[in-house]
């Protein structure tokens, strides 16, 4: 018996199946998945679906791992871990337990899953580079807070050495009017994008004063 296919399904070389969904790939009766939202394995004897929705970090849109671009992906993971019910463990510490020792504690307990479910959310979306900064930690907040203040960091040296830039900026002697100010308008996109816009009237003032006399 042909495997059955949320969707609809037509035949393909190689005995794979595609419904209208996306695509899984049948073999010896077991079913892997691709890209497919839905289905996410298939037999033989028919097919299983389920709603990715209904498990965690595969629903909805997925976002890229961070690297350098700290503000987009904190924005993103703030978004998917308050989706989860996971963003507590970001903002609250371990609650003290109120039962002795014998005993667990239903609230303590409730708290270790979450920040274990929110920590490994975080430590699969970095790049291997940050990986040493999350797995070195035992909870989810001091993940989130070791990456904050490392980007932080970077951001004010960053910074400064932008105002600096802007502040000498001179024009070449080889550079024409156009260059240089396509090099000021630069600087003033990089000093937004950290969170210190230049306005117009500034930034003329540094491309006059850079001017030679």
């Amino acid at each position: 018996m042909r495997p059955a296919v949320a969707g609809g399904d037509r035949r393909l070389p190689c005995g794979r199946w595609r419904d209208d969904v996306a695509g899984i790939a049948v073999c010896s009766g077991v079913g892997r998945a691709c890209s497919a939202p839905y289905v996410v394995s298939a037999a033989l004897c028919g097919a299983k679906v389920v709603n990715m929705a209904d498990h965690g970090r595969y629903g909805g849109p997925r976002f890229a791992q961070l690297d350098d671009d700290y503000k987009v992906w904190a924005a993103y993971q703030r978004a998917q871990l308050k989706k989860e019910k996971l963003w507590a463990a970001v903002v609250t510490d371990r609650p003290a337990s109120s039962s002795d020792d014998k005993k667990s504690d239903p609230v303590v307990d409730a708290w270790d899953a979450m920040n274990e479910a929110a920590l490994a959310t975080i430590q699969m979306s970095v790049k291997p580079v940050h990986l040493n900064t999350v797995t070195s930690v035992d909870t989810a907040k001091e993940a989130w807070d070791a990456l904050k203040v490392m980007f932080e960091a970077r951001d004010n040296a960053q910074l400064l050495r932008l105002m600096d830039e802007l502040s000498s900026l001179k024009k070449g002697g080889d550079e024409n009017i156009i260059k240089f100010a396509s090099r000021a308008k630069m600087l003033r996109d990089e000093l937004a994008m950290l969170g210190n816009p230049v306005d117009d009237n500034t930034l003329a003032l540094r491309v006059l004063a850079g001017l030679p006399a």
